[in-house]
């Protein structure tokens, strides 16, 4: 081969390398692209995880319990009876009442036919816008000895309670054969009472 001919091959080789050629990886090496990291903040829209506190948290205070207060101008249910002054106006023996009877005599017009029955001389006079007039009366009794009485009076709660005691004569007692019709008047300071009750006590009289 002449010199002028093989210098005209070297570039056609050269060119048929350049056109060929392949570029090789070695083994090994990682190609994967690192993902990119966002260091932008989150939107302020989205919520924040909150660490964990390791202080402890203090529990709520209840509030302090307070009572009502009690409501005014009322009497409290079961209050104690208040004892009232007794005025005895007369204990009789021998009236014109010959039934038992147990009254409460709030007016004038009441007291003077009450009056009218017992026949025992004049009527008092009494005071019916703050007292009222209690009565009561054994019914026809056999013999003498027999009594009967307002023992006590006492109010609550706008209700009258009257106790009545009913003596008889004992066996070695004495006594007139005469028939006779216990009675006893009494006068109150319960003008305002709404309602009244009658408790009854027997007793018997020893006689020696």
């Amino acid at each position: 081969m002449t010199p002028r001919l093989f210098a005209l091959m070297i570039p056609l080789l050269l060119a048929g390398c350049a056109a060929g050629s392949t570029i090789r990886v070695a083994e090994g090496e990682d190609t994967t692209a690192s993902e990119p990291v966002s260091l932008a903040p989150a939107p302020s829209g989205q919520d924040q995880p909150t660490p964990p506190s390791s202080e402890p948290t203090a529990e709520p205070t209840p509030a302090p319990e307070t009572s009502a207060a009690p409501a005014q101008g009322y009497q409290p249910y079961g209050a104690a009876a208040r004892t009232l002054d007794l005025r005895r106006i007369g204990q009789w023996t021998r009236t014109g009442i010959g039934e038992a009877r147990r009254l409460v005599i709030r007016d004038a017009n009441s007291w003077d036919q009450f009056w009218s029955e017992l026949g025992v001389g004049d009527r008092p006079a009494v005071d019916f816008t703050r007292d009222v007039v209690v009565a009561v009366a054994a019914g026809q009794r056999p013999t003498g000895g027999y009594e009967i009485a307002v023992d006590r009076v006492s109010q609550a709660n706008g209700e009258l309670n009257v106790e009545v005691v009913e003596r008889t004569p004992g066996p070695n007692c004495m006594t007139t054969a005469s028939l006779t019709q216990p009675v006893d008047v009494v006068v109150v300071p319960a003008a305002d009472a709404k309602s009244w009750s009658f408790v009854e006590r027997k007793e018997i009289r020893g006689c020696r």
